[in-house]
């Protein structure tokens, strides 16, 4: 079985990929993934002893107990007449110290324990794991020794203490669990089996370590009744990767790995790119938004009265100076005025008197004029010397009172003219107040529309200064245009990363090469599988085809089914011609697969007839010469499928309704 080498591997990816060696060469070496095939590693666990002690409680044989199991090679039956008597817990007990955790110890059966040790090896090494009671839970100590029985005699107390070295002493429940995953994972050269695993309710996941405790699901194998041919747990195709690395696949490890990488990194981009998707979206509403607000800025400073720069404060020291002048300016208008209706009445007053001077002037004329011969008022004839008075001394005839004199008499001629030159004065006058008052009431008016005009700047002014000022508008125009313009209107399409194009090409080339290489591995094991199941009497067996995503095909009389069916019975040894098949393919190759332990609880439980059940163990005990460290530790409720059928001294019993210990 070869495989191409870690060049020939690097330049199929890059190939696939479309991109450059040296860009495969940095991205794995980025991931820490490497295509230099491991060679296969030596794997061997072997049980020697259990021994145990406590006190029983709640049961018809309560009381304190010690007991001690011893395992060698071949088939180690546990075995009573009824069920409930103590056989699985021998399991969980190897189970808890094996796995760092026992996988279905009774709540009640655990509390009856005080120290429980057991003794195994991992590849030769001798080791034990001590758990002792305390108030807080059990404490764990994980011990090795370079001799088996040196390490029994120091567990015992016979020898000292610092004969043994102690990996690790007062371990609590879940520090034991963590510390034996680690230990076991290494001392066995197996890696954690990485998984893509969703949450629940969720789109989104992420990788998940499967560990020692997933592994040992090859070694305490599953009941009849279970549907799984390979390990305990069948989520996330567990069972087809431990069965692989079990084979000793070339790459297998590093495929399983680079699957897992390459969901992360997809779901890790697919997020990207939702983000950014998200962010276009929250982007647009933004732009919405900021283009909203840039039309409002702009209809503001559309509605600024004026582009002018003049300040508010100038402005109004302006108006406050035009307000002051117009006040001036109207106490000057109020004067003209008063000015002008003083010299029209002036002028109109002389009017008056002069036009009276006329009339009485024409008046005295008029009756100086007349020659009366009669009195006004009681009409009888004046005496005719009244009227020679009046001829010659100017006594008035009518009222005998002298005639007053006349301008040519008094030399008052020169004041008729005095009178017109003064009604022409006062029309100048006037006309010059009239002038005056006018041109007062056009200032006037002029500075009116002046503080008018200043009042309005004035108030756009002030409108301006709600939003700061033009200037300040100005500036969150500005902005807003630059981040419109730095804010792209689409989402960016992502494509996907060099990284995640190089991963999965890795895996889709590693995938084709482990099929390949796994393609000789699984035609040795359908023949050795074949060959045992048909030793293990399963009847009308023809065919059997084990697949690499866990399942199998099975062939009985002409008709293929599916591994899950086949009856319980069947199921069961079929699991068990799948180990002993790995074994037998690994000693071939010179190479350790499968531990070689295998725990089996009650095998005759599920459509195992005692017959069947006494060739598997037959069948099982007699391997052991032709495979050296293979051990089967069965607990079964049939004792007639066991005696006789097992050496005797690989058998502990109670076959009178008792406890096993």
């Amino acid at each position: 079985m070869s495989v191409p080498s870690s060049s020939e591997l690097t330049e199929k990816i890059a190939s696939k990929a479309r991109v450059g060696v040296d860009v495969v060469e940095t991205v794995l070496k980025a991931n820490a993934v490497s295509l230099v095939p491991v060679p296969p590693a030596q794997r061997a666990l072997d049980v020697r002893r259990l021994s145990f002690s406590g006190v029983r409680s709640r049961t018809k044989w309560d009381g304190p107990f010690e007991a001690i199991f011893e395992f060698s090679d071949g088939v180690t039956a546990l075995i009573t007449n009824e069920n409930l008597r103590g056989k699985s817990s021998v399991l969980e007990l190897i189970a808890w110290a094996l796995r760092g955790s026992p996988r279905g110890l009774r709540a009640d059966v655990r509390l009856w324990f005080e120290r429980i040790v057991l003794e195994y090896s991992v590849n030769g090494v001798p080791m034990a794991v001590v758990l002792t009671k305390q108030e807080t839970g059990f404490v764990a100590d994980i011990v090795r020794a370079s001799d088996a029985d040196v390490l029994s005699a120091a567990l015992a107390g016979e020898t000292s203490a610092e004969s043994v070295s102690f990996i690790a002493t007062g371990l609590s429940e879940a520090e034991f669990k963590e510390q034996q995953d680690q230990l076991m994972l290494t001392l066995l050269s197996l890696e954690p089996i990485t998984n893509f695993q969703k949450r629940p309710n969720s789109d989104q996941g992420a990788a998940h370590d499967n560990t020692w405790p997933a592994y040992f699901g090859g070694i305490y194998l599953p009941r009849a009744g279970s549907e799984i041919l390979f390990g305990d747990v069948v989520f996330a195709a567990l069972p087809a990767r431990i069965l692989q690395l079990f084979c000793n696949v070339p790459l297998m490890s590093t495929q399983i790995r680079l699957s897992t990488l390459g969901k992360v990194i997809r779901q890790d981009e697919a997020n990207q790119t939702r983000r950014v998707a998200q962010d276009a979206a929250a982007r647009a509403e933004e732009r919405r938004a900021l283009a909203a607000e840039l039309a409002d800025v702009q209809a503001k400073f559309a509605a600024l009265p004026s582009e002018g720069d003049r300040s508010y404060e100038v402005i109004a020291a302006e108006l406050r100076k035009a307000e002051l002048r117009l006040d001036e300016l109207a106490a000057v208008n109020r004067s003209a005025g008063a000015t002008f209706d003083e010299a029209k009445a002036a002028r109109q007053a002389e009017e008056v008197r002069a036009s009276g001077d006329r009339e009485t002037e024409l008046a005295e004329l008029l009756f100086q004029g007349l020659k009366p011969r009669h009195c006004p008022r009681c009409e009888q004839s004046f005496e005719k010397a009244r009227v020679v008075r009046e001829e010659s001394d100017h006594e008035c005839s009518v009222c005998t009172k002298p005639f007053p004199l006349t301008d040519s008499d008094t030399g008052d001629e020169g004041e008729a003219e005095d009178t017109g030159d003064a009604l022409e004065a006062l029309k100048e006058a006037e006309e010059a107040a009239r002038a005056s008052a006018d041109t007062a009431a056009d200032d006037v008016a002029e500075m009116r529309r002046t503080v008018e005009r200043l009042a309005r700047e004035l108030a756009g002014a002030s409108r301006a200064d709600e939003f700061t000022n033009r200037m300040a508008l100005r500036l969150v125009e500005a902005r807003l245009n630059g981040r419109l313009e730095s804010m792209p209107e689409g989402g960016e399409q992502l494509q996907p990363s060099e990284s995640l194009v190089v991963i999965e090409a890795a895996n889709q080339v590693l995938t084709e090469v482990t099929a390949e290489a796994a393609k000789e591995i699984f035609i040795d094991l359908n023949a050795e599988i074949l060959a045992l199941g048909r030793k293990f009497n399963i009847q009308n067996l023809e065919k059997v085809d084990l697949q690499r995503n866990g399942g199998m095909q099975v062939t009985t009389a002409g008709a293929e089914v599916p591994f899950k069916k086949v009856s319980g019975g069947e199921r069961l040894r079929l699991r068990v011609a799948v180990i002993i098949a790995l074994l037998r393919v690994g000693a071939r190759a010179g190479v350790g697969s499968h531990p070689g332990l295998i725990l089996l609880d009650s095998p005759g439980s599920d459509e195992l007839t005692v017959h069947d059940e006494a060739t598997l163990l037959e069948e099982l005990d007699s391997l052991k010469s032709e495979l050296p460290g293979l051990q089967v530790v069965i607990a079964s409720a049939e004792p007639a499928a066991v005696v006789d059928h097992v050496p005797a001294d690989s058998i502990y019993s109670n076959l009178e309704g008792g406890p096993l210990w």
